[in-house]
């Protein structure tokens, strides 16, 4: 008898183990028509539709088989990458997997329309507590570390932001035998994330920024960001905000020429006047403006925020430090004689710095205001909650009590850009628990600078797309493909006539843009290439 009971225990466990579970999304291409579903534990079919058929996966109009696989950190990982999907739209699926299937799940595309609001959490650092170990920070006081990361993922869950975008540093990744290991880490860190997860099921994709205790290695096997994706940029709601993810770890990123280059010629592309969103944000780890235990990067002072002054970068999400801290909106000026390291105070132009990185890691003692710099800082957990319209940006920073989870209000709708629900629990320092970030508005071009107006087609296509000037050029001019991510694929200098033929069977399946580059203007076309 006990022989049968130990087999049937073993076949649960195997049955177990073998179920689809972990489920994250993320962004490899545009957010408004692309996703990309992973999973651990067993392989399977993945089957979606605009309607909810539960497990009955042969209800649902359609199927995709894995597009990826990867062993890594003790565990197997499936990917599915659907495109061609329909912007601001919910979509619901399940996994089919032996005889059966998973339950269904649901995620909504960003729309593509920046009349239309949208919300997202920025916050980082969500490892746990190692102090037991000998080693690491002092604990989290009150409850454990992971508890914190728990709640937090919990409020995710409720609010219902659009997305979220991690600033690094997911787990300690420290190996210390017979006590923990990164594997382990990983596993408790995804099960740790279903706490994100609705009531309804509904999931939150994740835009992953790379920090210190993870590698290139890390994101491309567990969350199926390109080794490449270490930096990028991606547009959402059509042009109301791009969104920057930097990679900040190099030692010096001015020696990062390829990075720096990119980030200028991706912010200068996209601001001229008709192509500019009204919002440029940027997102890293390690902080130019750190509030505690380390010194400022400014080699990042020097070789980004320039940028940031000179395209309109109005808001910068840190992270590294363990506290929670704002900052009056801040510009380069070296020459400033009270400038930080070269930023200066400016209230119309200067980019606003929230950080620095407390999901759940240890919160460090926070350094003394910096003047003209820091506008509150405190040695607390939490992560910012962040609304985004045309007019405004309005952040919220949100910090867990263990009382009062409870008590934050469950929000099931569908609506995009949903503001923060009245009894999430807010951090309220001196200066207050709400930042408002008005836009710096772009001069409109005058029509009859325009050089060119044109039409690219057949879209989509998988070979060939035809770019007609309408009119014969009066100037010549530059056609520059770009990927999705912002990663220039092919560049034709010295374009002229009435049209141009150009092979795009080479360029990656999804959503890519062909931008007509002017000494005045630049003029983007989303094209879609297909098998």
């Amino acid at each position: 008898m006990k022989q049968i009971l130990l087999l049937l225990s073993t076949i649960m466990s195997i049955s177990i183990l073998a179920q689809p579970k972990w489920f994250r999304l993320t962004y490899r291409d545009d957010p408004s028509t692309t996703i990309s579903i992973g999973w651990t534990g067993a392989s399977g079919t993945l089957y979606y539709d605009t309607v909810d058929y539960a497990s009955n996966y042969s209800q649902y109009a359609n199927s995709q088989t894995t597009d990826r696989t990867t062993s890594y950190k003790g565990n197997t990982h499936y990917f599915v990458r659907l495109t061609n999907l329909n912007p601001g739209t919910v979509y619901y699926f399940t996994v089919q997997y032996s005889s059966t299937a998973s339950a269904s799940y649901s995620f909504k595309t960003i729309s593509d329309d920046p009349n239309q609001a949208l919300s997202f959490i920025s916050g980082g650092d969500s490892r746990k507590d190692l102090s037991f170990a000998g080693i690491g920070d002092p604990p989290c006081w009150g409850i454990s570390c992971r508890q914190t990361r728990r709640d937090l993922n919990t409020i995710v869950s409720r609010v219902r932001p659009d997305f979220v975008a991690f600033t690094g540093d997911y787990i300690r990744n420290y190996d210390v035998p017979f006590v923990v290991s990164s594997e382990d880490d990983w596993d408790e860190w995804f099960d740790d994330w279903t706490y994100a997860n609705g009531p309804d099921n509904r999931l939150t994709p994740v835009i992953h920024s790379l920090g210190n205790h993870e590698d290139a290695a890390d994101l491309d096997n567990l969350f199926d960001i390109s080794n490449t994706d270490v930096y990028y940029a991606s547009n959402f709601s059509g042009n109301l905000l791009r969104l920057y993810t930097l990679n900040s770890e190099p030692t010096d990123v001015c020696a990062d020429l390829t990075q720096k280059n990119w980030l200028e010629n991706d912010l200068q592309q996209n601001s001229m006047p008709s192509n500019t969103p009204y919002w440029k944000i940027v997102q890293y780890h390690q902080p130019m403006v750190p509030h505690a235990n380390y010194s400022s990067r400014t080699d990042m002072i020097n070789c980004w925020s320039p940028y940031f002054k000179q395209y309109g970068v109005r808001l910068v999400c840190e992270s590294h430090a363990h506290v929670m801290k704002t900052t009056y909106p801040l510009l380069y000026d070296a020459a400033a004689s009270s400038s930080y390291n070269g930023l200066v105070r400016d209230d119309t132009l200067g980019a606003v710095f929230i950080g620095d990185g407390s999901w759940g890691a240890p919160p460090r003692t926070a350094y003394s205001p910096i003047s003209n710099v820091t506008q509150d800082v405190e040695q607390t957990s939490g992560f910012f909650f962040i609304n985004v319209n045309q007019q405004r940006i309005e952040i919220h920073p949100i910090i867990p009590f263990a009382d009062s989870i409870s008590g934050v209000p469950q929000l099931l709708d569908d609506i995009q850009g949903t503001n923060l629900p009245n009894g999430v629990p807010l951090w309220r320092p001196a200066n207050g628990s709400e930042i408002i970030i008005i836009p710096r508005y772009p001069l409109a071009i005058e029509d009859n600078e325009r050089s060119h107006n044109t039409i690219v087609s057949p879209n989509p296509s998988n070979n060939f797309v035809t770019v007609d000037f309408t009119d014969k050029l009066a100037d010549n001019v530059s056609i520059q493909i770009y990927n999705a991510r912002g990663k220039l694929c092919e560049k034709i200098d010295n374009v002229n006539g009435e049209t141009y033929k150009i092979d795009i069977s080479n360029l990656c399946l999804g959503v890519n843009f062909i931008n007509i580059v002017s000494k005045y203007d630049v003029e983007s076309h989303k094209i879609i290439v297909v098998k």
